[in-house]
């Protein structure tokens, strides 16, 4: 901006320097005016002198288109170059000689006397020969000339061609002692191609700036990125960073890249790594349960072993419920391994219908096998929520069957409205009354288990003691898989 108003002030100075140069033609022409009046002059006075012969000579010094005529001084035409006519002056010419416009005929006319010789001339200009008189030096036809008297008569002299993109100047002087005036319109030549190109320069190198910043940007520092972008989308999509060609000049690019390809080839790497490390936490963590599974089936045989050595009914019944629990820890073990192939938490439905099978296969020899039915909802529960539920139905189905020998035993397992991270667990027996047998220390010892049970659930125990229900509501995880 300061280039350009710079240039601006610098093409003001040029057109105010061309403009004063200008005026001082147009006070040329003025000057080249009164000298031809003053000339004019001269030769009336001479041919004034020379008396009828100084028509013709006045004529022939004047220029051609002239005319001239000499009077004396009763106003009677002397001589005269052709048919003239002429008032007496109001005054004297002694002093300076009387310059008059005539409009009609475009011409002025030149009024001279002397005090040696008695009368006046008189020579009248065309206006070519003041055209010509008038024209200023160093200046061509653009500009234009008209003459005026204080009466209201004018004379164009010459007519200004129009300079294109140009500007006027006008100027107003005063010739012939103040008789007439001389009105100039100049035409000043236009912007030159050097100032246009001074005042456009600093534009034309801010757009070229601009575009050469764009470019730059655009070629050396845009593109690549764009590059490096792509690069990164391909990388999260198939997990491999291909590094892209830069051939940018810009160092910190390329260091980027390179610097994104080492992270690329660093992360790769921890990911081969965890992968590793997982397939053999997978492998240990399957060994653990396997040989967890193994000495959970070790103690089942024992239990089995000396529950057939045992001597009494009462030590037949101790082995024999300690195996019913330690079958139910088996069947949540191998539903929690289960689990963690999935990750969906352990299947209720498959674990308490195992269960139950179990438990009716565990009846002692020539006890009638209780009914059991079953109707369960797709739910899944975390390790913790399925080893009491194990435990609680191990109690429940125990107690109805050596109870009631025979007796039916419905299990239900139901989701619970508006709540679907919980479901109510029921067990259904006319076994379970109190009034169903005769209340002994073994079913005492049954109602603190449950008791117990349901604390580790951490939710209220539902009994009916006079239809035989016992309830409660579990935590599960809904198993996406099974719905």
């Amino acid at each position: 901006m300061i280039a350009s108003l710079a240039s601006l002030e610098t093409a003001k100075a040029n057109r105010a320097n061309r403009e004063a140069a200008a005026r001082l033609l147009v006070t040329d022409s003025a000057e080249r005016f009164n000298l031809a009046v003053d000339r004019v002059t001269s030769i009336l006075h001479a041919a004034q002198r020379r008396g009828p012969e100084g028509c013709r000579r006045a004529i022939a010094a004047i220029g051609a288109g002239s005319a001239a005529a000499v009077f004396d001084g009763t106003g009677r035409l002397v001589c005269s170059s052709r048919p003239l006519t002429a008032s007496l002056p109001l005054r004297r010419t002694d002093t300076a000689p009387i310059v008059l416009i005539d409009g009609e005929d475009e011409t002025v006319r030149v009024i001279a006397s002397s005090s040696e010789t008695p009368g006046w001339a008189m020579a009248e200009l065309p206006r070519d020969l003041l055209a010509e008189a008038a024209h200023p030096h160093a200046l061509d036809g653009s500009y234009s000339l008209r003459l005026s008297d204080t009466v209201g008569q004018q004379i164009n002299v010459a007519t200004m061609q129009t300079v294109p993109l140009g500007r006027d100047v006008l100027a107003d002087l005063p010739i012939a002692g103040g008789q007439l005036r001389l009105s100039m319109t100049v035409a000043t030549a236009p912007l030159s191609a050097n100032e246009i190109l001074l005042t456009l320069l600093p534009i034309l190198m801010w757009v070229a700036g601009a575009a050469i910043g764009w470019l730059v940007v655009d070629r050396l520092i845009l593109r690549p990125l764009a590059s490096m972008q792509d690069a990164i989308e391909r990388y999260r999509i198939s997990g491999r960073f291909e590094m892209p060609p830069l051939t940018t000049p810009a160092f910190e690019i390329r260091t980027l890249g390179r610097a994104f390809l080492r992270a690329a080839m660093t992360i790769s790497r921890h990911e081969a790594e965890l992968e590793d490390g997982l397939a053999r936490q997978t492998r240990l963590t399957r060994e653990v349960h396997h040989r967890v599974k193994n000495n959970l089936q070790v103690i089942a045989s024992l239990l089995n072993i000396h529950a057939r050595s045992a001597e009494t009914p009462e030590a037949i019944d101790a082995f024999a419920t300690i195996q019913r629990r330690v079958d139910a820890l088996a069947i949540v073990h191998r539903s929690h391994f289960a689990e963690l192939e999935v990750n969906h938490g352990i299947a209720l439905r498959p674990m308490i219908g195992e269960l139950a099978s179990n438990l009716r296969a565990s009846i002692p020899a020539g006890m009638p096998s209780p009914t059991v039915t079953l109707d369960l909802a797709q739910a899944c529960a975390h390790q913790d929520v399925a080893v009491s539920v194990a435990f609680l139905l191990v109690e429940l189905i125990e107690t109805a069957m050596m109870r009631v020998p025979g007796t039916s035993i419905a299990i239900s397992l139901d989701e619970v409205e508006d709540q679907p991270e919980r479901a109510r667990l029921t067990a259904r027996s006319p076994a379970l009354r109190r009034d169903a047998a005769p209340v002994d220390p073994h079913f005492e010892q049954f109602e603190r288990v449950i008791g117990g049970l349901a604390r580790q659930l951490r939710s209220p125990l539902e009994r009916d003691e006079g239809i035989g229900i016992v309830a409660i509501e579990i935590m599960v995880m809904p198993d996406p898989n099974l719905r």
